[in-house]
């Protein structure tokens, strides 16, 4: 059958391939533009396989994921503890198989772990705690009657939260190696977190996210063996946590690239690939929200979805369309964690490992985006490494470059449905450059600009 097809069709290359587009867009084959990711990584729109080097391809594909699915994985904010806990339950009774529990400034001696976690099982069902608190007092409390091995983890980054407020990470860095030591078997217990929403939100190229996370989990594996952790523990019991933003193709090439440059670094390390099991929890964009046409959220949250599951997530989490400005209702809810099920139960995404694998553009744009990441990071290693290019002002100063030419791009002609096209409020006013210059890099309460919910980050020493 198969000789018999090949002998039937003879192949073409890019040439006949072009003729005949040509022809078929009568005339308009230029005008199709490159594929332009940030300022950082510029494509042409269409590739071929003779373009692809099949050898860097292979070893691509071969830092993916090997098993198919993920996690639906719902926010439920901590308000008071039973309340919270039938927020829990409720999700996971309708589509959810874990919980990222924000936890936000909560002290923890007044959560009330045992009815905040009444009826679930942690030995069961992965709760991913977020929180800022110590790490080790959080453990104290949620590992109370739980058993002798927990699921889920604690969803704290102490050096994301020095750069957002100043305070000191050096306790919490102890306060980690203190519950790695006590959790030495239970390997789906992730004990800190990457936190890549902080690069995201302010505005970070995908290039710049995936330079600046791998840059932070080096920064991250050196403190820990530093105090007698090893190496391979310190990789594997972090969750790295990412953004997918609207760019479909470029978010799908984005996580799979950085599962190349964490090879690469578990590599450099000397950890056998077998054994490097890293855990991507991704979740929607907060940045490029619209508040002016909220519903169009809906559509573009299912997009990024679909790219965070194509790229390889292990969790998921759908942000409701509301969320940034009002408390998500039932209704957003439901409608977010259905995203996820529909995804993994009627798309058939969650039957194939790798579903990117083997599209020559997507494979090009991976290879691409993976080289520039890691000529960044070296660039950050040669000043100094993470913390110091963050005192120096480097990180800051490369995410506002790259926030002022997303603000561009979105005042020239780039589209963005709802924001700066198709938009409901036929009063709104354009983009304001001057906004850019607010000490946050705050771009909301402009037409333009209703997507960027930036953040702040200080400079601020240890």
């Amino acid at each position: 059958m198969s000789a018999r097809l090949f002998s039937d069709f003879s192949p073409s290359g890019k040439d006949a391939w072009e003729k005949q587009a040509e022809k078929e867009l009568k005339g308009r084959l230029k005008t199709l533009s490159d594929w332009t990711i940030g300022a950082d990584l510029h494509l042409a729109p269409y590739l071929t396989n003779s373009e692809i080097d099949p050898e860097k391809m292979a070893a691509m594909q071969a830092c993916q994921k090997k098993s198919p699915g993920w996690q639906n994985v719902p926010v439920v904010k901590f308000s008071e503890p039973r309340k919270t806990n039938v927020g829990m339950k409720h999700a996971l009774e309708n589509g959810a198989d874990a919980i990222l529990l924000d936890l936000g400034s909560a002290d923890v001696a007044h959560c009330e772990f045992p009815k905040l976690l009444h009826g679930i099982r942690l030995s069961d069902t992965a709760i991913y705690f977020q929180t800022a608190e110590n790490t080790a007092d959080v453990f104290k409390e949620i590992s109370k009657n739980a058993g002798y091995y927990l699921k889920g983890g604690i969803a704290s980054d102490p050096i994301a939260e020095w750069m957002r407020t100043g305070k000191h990470f050096i306790d919490n860095i102890n306060a980690i190696v203190s519950v790695l030591d006590q959790t030495r078997n239970m390997r789906e217990f992730r004990v800190y977190m990457v936190d890549g929403q902080l690069f995201h939100n302010n505005g970070a190229s995908p290039v710049q996210e995936l330079a600046m996370m791998i840059s932070g989990i080096v920064n991250y594996v050196d403190l820990l063996t530093d105090k007698e952790i090893s190496p391979l523990t310190a990789f594997n019991r972090t969750m790295f946590s990412l953004s997918v933003g609207p760019e479909f193709f470029a978010e799908i090439a984005k996580l799979r690239a950085f599962r190349f440059l964490l090879s690469k670094i578990s590599d450099a390390y000397q950890l056998p690939r077998a054994l490097c099991k890293p855990f991507l929890q991704v979740q929607t964009s907060s940045f490029y929200n619209a508040n002016v046409a909220p519903n169009t959220n809906m559509i573009r949250g299912s997009s990024e979805a679909m790219s965070a599951v194509m790229g390889g997530c292990n969790a998921l989490t759908v942000r409701p369309f509301d969320h940034p400005f009002r408390e998500p209702n039932d209704f957003s809810e439901r409608i977010a964690r259905n995203v996820s099920s529909i995804l993994a139960h009627e798309s058939a995404l969650a039957y194939v490992a790798d579903p990117a694998a083997g599209s020559y553009t997507l494979e090009k744009m991976s290879l691409d985006m993976a080289d520039k990441a890691w000529e960044l990071f070296l660039d950050m290693e040669a000043k100094g490494g993470f913390i110091k290019c963050f005192e120096t002002g480097f990180i800051q100063n490369a995410l506002k470059a790259s926030l002022a030419q997303k603000a561009k791009d979105l005042g020239e002609d780039k589209v963005m449905i709802g924001v700066n096209k198709f938009i409901e409020d036929a009063d709104s006013s354009f983009f304001d450059e001057k906004d850019l210059h607010s000490s946050s890099y705050n771009l909301a309460d402009k037409n333009l600009s209703q997507c960027f919910k930036a953040s702040t980050l200080t400079a601020s020493k240890p």
